[in-house]
């Protein structure tokens, strides 16, 4: 019987239980582990300790990539860190992994291993293997990454490690638009107006009505077109249950200028929390899975237009639900 919590388990849990069902992992990967450069060697002292970290986590991150699907990790907006859509997305799914009890510990204490979401091009899990760390302050040394056929992975695991979940049921990874919508419109349009079109950053109620605007469009085409809505996870996001990336053309240029992030709250209502750039969206989008959808990519594209499709006026009686 798989002794591991579901999705549901994890939410129900208090903030203060977290800890104590994680078996003392640390809640950030560069804690957890030692991820050492194994790079060209350096004379001693040539290179600062800070410098060294970055250039061992850029080594982790490329061969991850190297060893995966291709897909592109870099993103549209330069940010001075390298890979960083992978970045976020190795760091938020060790975090899942953490909440959900599913960091792998051999009975002997001596290795331990993550089951990392990605695929190489032949379709084979990969996953983090570890080590005890004899001499760093982490806990664990980074071994490498391994396939589901690797010999260590294999030799010390009885199971393969799994994978991270962020939903309860299929049935959340679809926007349901019979639910209400309710904005957090003083966090939106006051905390993170500097988000918005230049154009409407200095004047809020023309924002709030390409706020409003922009939603109104997207609830239509959702109608008909699921796949415009899609579903994210961020972990400072209390409530259980869905969330989701609802694109909103604010210019009226058919391309989504923001993403707002939506999730359930009770029975009946959505709750749109914030609004994200594109780039940010993408980032928690691909934790759940890759987007498939247009308007939402590393280089986004335009969004579809209500007029491709029926309006509520052309639909005849006929036709009618």
């Amino acid at each position: 019987m798989n002794s591991f919590p579901t999705p549901a388990d994890v939410a129900r849990r208090q903030s203060g239980e977290i800890g104590p069902v994680t078996e003392g992992h640390a809640e950030r990967l560069r804690s957890f582990a030692f991820f050492p450069y194994r790079g060209p060697r350096q004379a001693p002292g040539t290179i600062e300790p800070v410098e060294l970290g970055r250039l061992a986590w850029e080594e982790t991150l490329t061969s991850l990539a190297h060893l995966s699907e291709p897909e592109e990790w870099t993103g549209s907006t330069p940010t001075g860190r390298p890979l960083p859509i992978l970045d976020s997305f190795l760091r938020y799914t060790y975090r899942r992994l953490v909440m959900e009890d599913k960091i792998a510990v051999t009975a002997d204490g001596e290795f331990a291993a993550f089951n990392t979401g990605l695929l190489t091009p032949h379709a084979e899990e990969i996953f983090g293997f570890f080590q005890r760390n004899q001499h760093a302050a982490q806990r664990w040394y980074f071994t490498g990454w391994v396939t589901e056929s690797s010999r260590d992975l294999l030799r010390n695991f009885d199971q393969p490690p799994q994978m991270a979940e962020y939903v309860t049921s299929a049935s959340e990874l679809v926007y349901d638009w019979r639910r209400e919508l309710k904005l957090a419109y003083d966090h939106i349009l006051g905390d993170n107006i500097d988000r918005f079109p230049a154009e409407m950053i200095e004047q809020p109620l023309r924002a709030r009505q390409a706020l409003d605007s922009a939603i109104n469009l997207t609830l239509r085409r959702v109608r008909r077109n699921h796949k415009l809505v899609i579903p994210q996870w961020y972990p400072k996001l209390g409530e259980a249950g869905a969330q989701f990336l609802m694109p909103l053309d604010l210019t009226g240029d058919r391309t989504a200028d923001l993403a707002l992030v939506v999730s359930v709250v009770g029975d009946r209502a959505y709750r749109g929390h914030t609004v994200l750039t594109l780039d940010m969206a993408y980032t928690n989008a691909r934790l759940v899975a890759r987007p498939d959808s247009d308007w939402l990519a590393p280089s986004a594209t335009a969004i579809p237009s209500v007029d491709d499709a029926f309006s509520d006026d052309e639909v005849g009686p006929e036709l009618e639900a």
